[in-house]
């Protein structure tokens, strides 16, 4: 059982990697402001299960894991957690349209994420306190209630950025994105639970493998989702096109064209109606009207054929 558990802690590992490789690829391809910190979330993943190997490896000595460094661990691994809910806050400012970013469904998401921040650091102090032999407080952190709430606080925050992430994205993000953004989204939603269900399991004293967490299988999800929609960018049959590669970048910019106007420009190109590229890029019929005036008033055409001619020239 001790070879099939190290066997599997590598394998999350290395997925880790492959992940990370993913977004790295999807990095190059695609402009995003998104990427780059999907790619730190990925290597605080990575960190923080590389601190399970060698928490597991050091359990398994012969002379087992001495307090003062089980401690260590135990507060580096709490302090990636931290990190990676920073990350979380800067993914749903970057996600999130400009006109609502400080109100409403993302203005929850990160108070919840700030929550969960606060509760990580609580418990990194309560470690500290309990290593200085504070009396008591090894009991708080003990208590189920104590647990408890943090298991929901943490569901509440991941499935509440579940759904934004699979809501209407920044229109200046690129459309190659958002299939990204909303299997995430799904994948944080399906594991929201993840701790509350791990929590009752060992109230309930049932028989589980509870030294490979549910948290390791979301891990383990994320890595496979970064990797297939990394492996569709390679394809040569692809539906993806790159905005630059299809309209002159010197253009884009002269008449300083966002992002989604270009995609517009492309998706004009390819002969789609406004209600097709609303299908496509997940938005409303009303939002293309608006950013294809726009691009029309910056472009001076007047039409799309116009448009198209001026765009090639």
């Amino acid at each position: 059982m001790q070879h099939f558990l190290m066997a599997f802690y590598i394998l999350f590992f290395a997925t880790g990697f492959m992940g990370g490789a993913a977004l790295l690829l999807m990095r190059i391809r695609i402009r995003s402001s998104l990427l780059k910190p999907l790619l730190a979330f990925q290597l605080l993943f990575l960190f923080g299960i590389g601190l399970i190997i060698i928490i597991y490896y050091l359990q398994n000595l012969p002379a087992g894991l001495h307090d003062p460094a089980a401690r260590i661990l135990l507060i580096l691994a709490t302090g990636s957690n931290t990190a990676i809910w920073a990350v979380v806050i800067i993914i749903i400012r970057k996600i999130s349209p400009p006109e609502s970013r400080m109100k409403g469904f993302p203005a929850i998401t990160s108070s919840l994420a700030i929550l969960v921040i606060f509760k990580s650091i609580a418990n990194m102090l309560l470690v500290l306190l309990v290593e200085s032999g504070i009396t008591g407080v090894e009991a708080l952190t003990g208590m189920e209630a104590w647990n408890m709430g943090g298991h929901i606080m943490t569901g509440l925050a991941m499935a509440s950025f579940g759904i934004l992430l699979r809501a209407p994205l920044n229109p200046d993000e690129p459309a190659e994105i958002r299939p990204l953004m909303k299997a995430y989204g799904l994948c944080a939603i399906i594991f929201a639970p993840a701790g509350l269900i791990e929590s009752a399991l060992q109230s309930s004293q049932i028989a589980w493998l509870s030294t490979i967490s549910l948290e390791h299988l979301f891990y383990l999800a994320w890595n496979v989702i970064s990797m297939f929609f990394a492996l569709r960018l390679l394809k040569p049959s692809s539906s993806v096109s790159s905005p630059i590669g299809t309209v002159p970048e010197e253009l884009i910019k002269n008449l300083k064209l966002s992002a989604r106007e270009v995609e517009m420009a492309i998706m004009i190109g390819r002969g789609l109606s406004n209600k097709e590229i609303a299908a496509e890029l997940f938005i409303s019929p009303a939002t293309v009207r608006t950013h294809i005036y726009n691009l029309y008033q910056k472009v001076g055409a007047g039409s799309r054929v116009e448009l198209l001619n001026k765009l090639r020239n």
